[in-house]
C-alpha cells in the first residue's frame, strides 16, 4: 500500500466480510462469492469510484478474476498472486486425500480442530504451513493443525508483531465465516457463461509456492493454457518465492506491481488534496468513518492513522518517554514516506491540539485546519479553574484510571465514556466516588453510537489497553512545546457542539465566542452545532461533512 501510495495511487485494502474489523453478514450461511463481488461494487459506489486496479492474494485473487470478468467496465488491471485463473473447481479427484481444502471443506471438522488451540496457535501455525513448498496433507489419524510442529519457528520474514495483528483481529471474527469463505463456497455456480478475463493481468507466483504442487497446476500456468482464459497475461515466478511472495519480497514485487500498473495508468484519484485526520480519546480511526467517505466522495484522499499506541498502532518503545512532540514528529514521517508534502488536517478531542500543533510547526506542510471539541489551547487550563473530582484532573493522576477502569471490562469501560462524554454537564466525581462510577450502568448508548460501533472500539483497546491512552493525552497535557510566538497562521475551522461539556469548563465558552481565540488563530471560523456534543461529527454526519468539504474546497491549492 505504501508503495504504490508512494507512486501518486489511491490504495484501498479492506477487510471482507466477516474478516478483520468487518461484520459478518445477517446470514452466514447464506453467504456467497457473488457477495463479496457486490460488496466489492458498494464500495466502489459509495466512495464514488468508477474504475480501480485490483491486486488479489489467494482467495482474493479468485475475486480479483471474478470482479474483472463481471464488471470489466470497472476494472483497469489485474495482479493476482498465489493462485492462477481457475474457473471451474479443480477436480477433486486429483486432489490429495487429507489435503487440508478438502478438511476443512467438511462441516464442523476444522472448528473442533483449531478449537484445540488459542487463535494466535492456529494463526501461526497456517501461516507455517502455508509458507512451505509441499502441500499440507493430513495422515489419517492427524488433523491438519498437527501437521505443524510446535517448535518450528515463524518464516523470518514475519515478525511476532505481525502475528499478533493479524491474531487480533481473528480474536474479533472468528474463523467460522473465513471457512465458508472460501473454503466451503469454492465450487459455487458463478453464472459466467463466456469465463474470459479481457483485462491485462499479471500473475505473480513463488517457485516455492505448494500450489504448484496440486497436480497440473504448475504445467497449467506454464505451459499457456491460463491463456485461453486470460488473454492479456503477463506471468513472472520469483524464485525462493513461497505462497506469501508479497511478504516475503515486499520490494520485489512492489517494483512489478508499480511497473505494470504505470503501463495501464488509467486515472490518480485524489486531485484534490489529502485529508489527514486525526481522532481523540475513547477513539481510533473508526471515529472519522462518515467523514473519510465524505472527503473522498469530493475528490480528496483520506488518511485516518491511529495514533501510537492507539489501535492497531504500536505504543514507543519506552512509553514513559513518550511526548506530544512524538505525535508531530510522526505525522511527519508518515508523510514523508508517503511522499505527501502538503495536507488538510481534522483533528477533534486531543486530535485538535496536535492538529493546531503541527501547523505551527509546520506551516509549509499544513493548507488549512478543521478541528472539533477542542479550541486552541496554547498553555494549560489554569489547574485552579477546574473543579474537583473533574475527569481530567483523576486521569492524570498516576495508577487512579488504571485501578478505575481495572474494575471493569473493556467494552464497558468505552461504553461508560462514551455516553460520559455524549452528556452536556463536565465529568466531576465526589471524593468517594470514581469517574466509572458516573455512568448508571442501565443507561443506554447515544442513540447515533450502535453497539456494533462500540464493538470496533472496544476490539482494538482490547488490544491496546489504555496504559498509552491515559499517558497521551492526560498525563502530557502541560508538557512545554518549545514554540516561543504560539500562532496557527493557516486557515483554520473550529467546529462545536452546543450542548459539548468541554464548554462548562469554566471560561471556556467566553474564550470562544468573544474572539480572544483570533490573538492565536488570525484566520479563524467557527461553527456552533445546536444539541451538538463532544461527538459532533459522529452525531450529526451529514451537517459536518457539508461544513468540511466546503471549507476545504475554499483552500484547495
Amino acid at each position: 500500500m505504501i508503495a504504490v501510495a508512494d507512486a501518486g495511487y489511491r490504495a484501498i485494502s479492506p477487510d471482507f466480510r466477516g474478516y478483520g474489523l468487518s461484520q459478518p453478514p445477517p446470514e452466514d450461511e447464506l453467504a456467497s462469492w457473488t457477495h463479496l463481488i457486490s460488496d466489492m461494487i458498494s464500495m466502489l459506489d459509495s466512495l464514488s469510484i468508477s474504475k480501480v486496479y485490483l491486486v488479489g492474494k489467494d482467495f482474493g485473487a479468485r475475486v480479483a478474476y471474478h470482479l474483472a470478468m463481471a464488471h470489466p467496465e470497472r476494472t483497469v488491471a489485474v495482479m493476482p498472486m498465489g493462485i492462477p485463473f481457475l474457473f471451474k473447481p479443480f477436480p477433486r479427484d486429483l486432489l490429495p486425500e487429507g489435503f487440508y481444502i478438502l478438511r476443512w471443506q467438511e462441516p464442523g471438522r476444522a472448528e473442533v480442530d483449531f478449537g484445540r488451540l488459542d487463535v494466535k496457535t492456529v494463526v501461526r501455525n497456517i501461516y507455517i504451513m502455508f509458507s512451505g513448498s509441499k502441500l499440507p496433507v493430513a495422515k489419517e489419524d492427524q488433523e491438519i493443525m498437527d501437521i505443524v510442529d510446535p517448535s518450528t519457528p515463524l518464516p523470518q520474514w514475519f515478525t511476532e508483531e505481525d502475528l499478533t495483528a493479524y491474531a487480533t483481529l481473528y480474536e474479533k471474527s472468528g474463523f467460522c465465516y473465513p471457512l465458508k469463505i472460501p473454503y466451503r463456497s469454492w465450487n459455487e455456480e458463478l453464472g459466467i457463461p463466456d469465463p474470459k478475463v479481457e483485462v491485462p493481468v499479471h500473475l505473480i507466483m513463488g517457485e516455492k509456492d505448494y500450489i504448484i504442487k496440486i497436480p497440473g497446476l504448475e504445467n497449467y500456468i506454464k505451459n499457456g493454457e491460463m491463456k485461453n482464459d486470460v488473454p492479456d497475461l503477463e506471468i513472472t515466478f520469483i524464485p525462493q518465492g513461497t505462497h506469501f511472495v508479497n511478504e516475503q519480497f515486499p520490494d520485489q514485487v512492489n517494483e512489478m506491481l508499480i511497473k505494470f500498473l504505470a503501463k495501464h495508468v488509467y486515472e490518480v484519484a485524489g486531485d484534490a488534496g489529502t485529508v489527514v485526520f486525526l481522532h481523540g480519546f475513547p477513539e481510533i480511526w473508526y471515529t472519522w468513518r462518515h467523514q473519510m467517505i465524505a472527503v473522498a466522495d469530493a475528490g480528496y484522499r483520506a488518511l485516518a492513522p491511529d495514533f501510537r499506541g492507539y489501535g492497531l498502532s504500536q505504543p514507543p518503545p519506552e512509553e514513559e518517554e513518550a511526548s506530544w512532540t512524538h505525535l508531530i514528529s510522526d505525522m511527519v514521517s508518515m508523510l514523508d514516506s508517503l511522499s505527501i508534502c502538503k495536507v488538510f488536517v481534522i483533528g477533534k478531542d486531543f486530535g485538535a491540539r496536535v492538529a493546531y500543533h503541527f501547523a505551527m510547526v509546520h506551516p509549509e506542510r499544513a493548507s488549512a485546519v478543521v478541528t472539533m471539541g477542542v479550541p486552541f489551547l496554547f498553555k494549560p487550563f489554569p489547574r485552579d479553574l477546574l473543579p474537583e473530582g473533574f475527569y481530567v484532573l483523576r486521569w492524570q493522576e498516576p495508577g487512579r484510571a488504571e485501578a478505575d477502569f481495572g474494575r471493569f471490562d473493556v467494552r464497558t469501560v468505552v461504553r461508560n465514556i462514551y455516553i460520559m462524554f455524549s452528556g452536556s454537564e463536565l465529568p466531576i466525581a465526589k471524593e468517594d466516588q470514581e469517574i466509572m462510577d458516573l455512568v448508571d450502568p442501565s443507561t443506554p448508548l447515544p442513540q447515533w453510537f450502535t453497539e456494533e460501533d462500540l464493538t470496533e472500539y472496544a476490539t482494538l483497546y482490547e488490544k491496546s489497553g489504555f496504559c498509552y491512552p491515559v499517558k497521551i493525552p492526560y498525563r502530557s497535557w502541560d508538557e512545554e512545546l518549545g514554540i516561543s510566538d504560539p500562532k496557527v497562521e493557516v486557515p483554520v475551522h473550529l467546529i462545536m457542539g452546543e450542548k459539548d461539556y468541554v464548554l462548562k469548563v469554566p471560561g471556556m465558552e467566553n474564550y470562544i465566542k468573544s474572539g480572544d481565540m483570533k490573538n492565536n488563530v488570525p484566520d479563524l471560523e467557527v461553527t456552533f452545532i445546536p444539541q451538538g456534543t463532544h461527538f459532533v461529527h459522529e452525531q450529526f454526519p451529514d451537517q459536518v461533512n457539508e461544513i468540511v468539504v466546503k471549507f476545504l474546497a475554499k483552500h484547495v491549492q
